[in-house]
């Protein structure tokens, strides 16, 4: 009795894994336009601006 418990659990725990990585995937799959759209807009927005360096002749520190 005892052993057929321990098979149930390690059962249950191996279908609890496999339905988290089946949801995450598919959550990769189907959010994969708007993450990808995303990406691309944050490569393509400005530059933020850099820290004055010591050369330039206005920099304040």
């Amino acid at each position: 009795m005892r052993d057929r418990t321990k098979v149930n659990a390690m059962r249950s725990g191996v279908v609890v894994v496999g339905a988290l990585a089946f949801g995450y995937l598919t959550l990769q799959l189907g959010f994969k336009p708007f993450l990808e759209k995303a990406q691309v807009s944050i490569d393509h927005s400005e530059p933020t601006p850099s820290p004055p360096s010591e050369s330039h002749p206005n920099s304040q520190l």
